[in-house]
């Protein structure tokens, strides 16, 4: 069975959704947290990568580790572990997209070459 070609519409389309967004969302959230992670004059890059991250693994985040009965001071230890870990997985998330996003560049000039 034969997949009939993307029009110019769709595939203009989905380059907006595949790259361009990804792209701005990440450009936008470096503006944002970059002047929150700065120590000692220097970047730091470990946070900008957590902070970044927080959106795209927010959703994660009460995955793994969940308070239990203990204490007030360790389930709020918990609670901020499970932030950083959702920043850690949502970093990889969006280097994954932004990955995705440079791989869709080449492929909307193949589709509106062809199709």
């Amino acid at each position: 069975m034969e997949v009939p070609p993307m029009t110019r519409t769709e595939a203009i389309k989905e380059f907006f959704k595949k790259a361009v967004l990804p792209v701005a969302i990440a450009g936008l959230l470096y503006c944002i947290f970059k002047s929150a992670c700065i120590r000692n004059g220097e970047l730091d890059l470990l946070w900008l990568w957590i902070l970044c991250g927080l959106p795209f693994g927010i959703h994660r985040m009460c995955v793994w580790i969940v308070p239990g009965g203990g204490s007030l001071g360790g389930g709020a230890a918990l609670f901020v572990l499970n932030f950083i870990i959702g920043g850690l997985i949502g970093g990889f998330v969006l280097v994954w997209r932004l990955l995705v996003a440079a791989w869709y560049v080449p492929l909307t000039i193949y589709r509106l070459i062809v199709g």
